[in-house]
């Protein structure tokens, strides 16, 4: 993690230090496309279980997603974007359009693989 000093202190180090990893970024985006139960996210996106949940509990941790039964009285669990999650929809989507439009320039090329 990096460390800011205390007289500048800079929020999007700040931000990416929280949700920067691909994998939190990616099961975001997947809960926004309506993934919201454990082995969905697993076989959509193909992470390994222990990844899975290491970053689905800090997305609880942070306030991002939140965790409840599948319905009242229910031991299953899902995982549901709360509205500080969904705040990153926005800006996600802007980084998605992004990948999309430059696509052909951020794959490897032919010669360095």
């Amino acid at each position: 993690m990096r460390k800011n000093s205390e007289a500048d202190p800079c929020p999007l180090s700040s931000a990416v230090d929280q949700i920067g990893d691909a994998w939190m970024l990616m099961i975001l985006w997947t809960s926004y496309e309506g993934v919201t139960r454990f082995d969905d996210y697993q076989k959509k996106l193909g992470v390994a279980r222990n990844i899975l949940s290491n970053r689905l509990r800090r997305l609880v941790e942070l306030g991002i997603l939140e965790k409840r039964p599948v319905r009242e009285g229910a031991r299953r669990l899902e995982y549901r974007v709360t509205p500080k999650g969904d705040e990153l929809r926005g800006p996600l989507g802007d980084i998605r359009r992004w990948g999309q439009r430059w696509e052909r320039d951020l794959l490897p090329s032919p010669a360095l693989t």
